[in-house]
């Protein structure tokens, strides 16, 4: 396996890692907060929980419908970020080449 690739693949490996160990700790996160407010424990923040300090934390209950869905939206943006190092790689690697290689015609 080209040195390229292998730079490529351990870029996208980190960063889908770093975004996953992030979303994971920002869900359990967002979990803690939501059953610290939630008296009932049913999981949703009723009409009967709602206080001045819970009001955030509902609209963000409304807005956070996705998260458990980050884990497969990560794997897009990893390849690219794979794709963009492993394409930095081979270009410093040729301009490498190109500098050891050169022709010096001024002698």
């Amino acid at each position: 396996m080209s040195r390229t690739l292998k730079i490529g693949i351990i870029a996208a490996l980190l960063v889908y890692a770093c975004g996953a160990v992030y979303t994971y700790y920002s869900n359990i996160k967002f979990e803690e907060r939501v059953a610290f407010y939630d008296t009932d424990k049913n999981g949703l923040i009723d009409n009967k929980e709602i206080t001045k300090n819970s009001i955030a934390t509902a609209k963000q209950l409304t807005k956070r419908k996705t998260t458990k869905q980050a884990f497969l939206m990560l794997i897009p943006m990893s390849l690219i970020f794979g794709l963009f190092a492993g394409g930095i790689s081979f270009l410093f690697r040729k301009m490498k080449y190109i500098d050891k290689n050169e022709i010096d015609y001024g002698k």
